[in-house]
């Protein structure tokens, strides 16, 4: 073997010489793995890890990504949320709640509602009032 080529011209991760990447995985950088880290990980309810995850890619991603980042903002507050800390989930929620009324997004509008039926048990505690009274104003 010469160099980093190993047999019959492959290159270590089994891409051959001369291979480009894909035009489907080009966007595929380490904040969009971080992204979809977050939401494995929320789906199986590690709520920690989702957290960690979503916040290492909201560091990352740049804000021109903004579909983007509000779905992981919506990811972290879920996170948030069933971790136990409510302030900072509804905080979370109503900033993704505001920048889901500026774009024109059914799936960003259906984070963000998915979100607030996981508030319906908290519904009484201050935060969520008070989410709730922000968020009426985004029309």
């Amino acid at each position: 073997m010469h160099g980093r080529t190993g047999p019959r011209g492959t290159r270590a991760g089994g891409a051959r010489a001369g291979d480009e990447v894909p035009h489907w995985a080009r966007c595929f950088d380490e904040a969009q793995l971080a992204d979809e880290f977050s939401h494995c990980h929320r789906d199986l309810q590690q709520f920690r890890a989702a957290a960690q995850h979503a916040e290492r890619s909201l560091q990352l991603r740049p804000a021109g990504y903004a579909r983007s980042r509000l779905f992981c903002r919506v990811v972290l507050a879920t996170a948030r949320l069933a971790l136990g800390e409510l302030d900072q989930a509804c905080q979370l929620g109503a900033e993704a709640a505001a920048q889901a009324a500026e774009m024109r997004s059914v799936r960003a509008v259906e984070y963000v509602r998915d979100f607030e039926r996981k508030l319906e048990p908290y519904r009484d505690a201050t935060p969520v009032r008070t989410y709730r009274d922000k968020v009426s104003t985004y029309g």
